[in-house]
């Protein structure tokens, strides 16, 4: 057993879970063998499962959402900012978030943080947008960039960088392309 072990450790691994075996899969034992512990540990931590869950959906919105709009928003030019965010997303753990996408539909409260996440990231777009193409052209465009991040999410496992880039680098271009004199390299 390990001696030391941190909230962290249990979010990678319930992401790897999630991701590698879906929703069904977490549960505290399988989370405490993946990280060498005992129940106790987890109990210590988080009381309940439902805390544990509730704790998780919290930290991964903050760091696969929250963190990332921010970072978008240190880089001041506009165009740098859209290559920024595509970048970021591309690291998102697309298999675990299929899962929790599947999990809220059979949890209540998994559905409230995925629907508030699904709304931050569609807002983040708008932000980067908003400055290169206006606020219609934006939010036609995160439409679009939502759409084709839950649908790739959902159509392949694993996620490929070579997918990934084939749709979001459109993307990209298409909203560089509503500025005459601006392209992708």
């Amino acid at each position: 057993m390990r001696l030391l072990v941190t909230r962290d450790d249990y979010f990678a691994a319930a992401t790897n879970l999630l991701a590698t075996q879906g929703a069904g899969a977490l549960k505290i034992a399988p989370l405490c063998k993946a990280i060498k512990v005992t129940t106790g540990s987890f109990y210590g931590y988080f009381g309940s499962f439902d805390g544990f869950v509730d704790d998780f959906l919290v930290h991964w919105e903050q760091t696969q959402t929250e963190r990332l709009v921010q970072l978008s928003r240190e880089v001041p030019d506009p165009y740098d900012r859209v290559h920024l965010l595509k970048d970021l997303a591309a690291r998102l753990p697309h298999e675990a978030e299929a899962a929790i996408r599947g999990w809220a539909h059979t949890n209540p409260a998994v559905a409230v943080v995925q629907k508030r996440v699904d709304e931050k990231r569609q807002a983040a777009m708008v932000e980067v947008f908003e400055p290169i193409v206006g606020k219609e052209e934006a939010d036609k465009l995160s439409v679009l960039g939502m759409t084709l991040l839950v649908g790739l999410q959902q159509w392949r496992s694993p996620v490929s960088a070579e997918d990934y880039n084939l749709l979001f680098t459109e993307l990209e271009e298409m909203v560089f392309r509503r500025v005459p004199d601006r392209a992708v390299h």
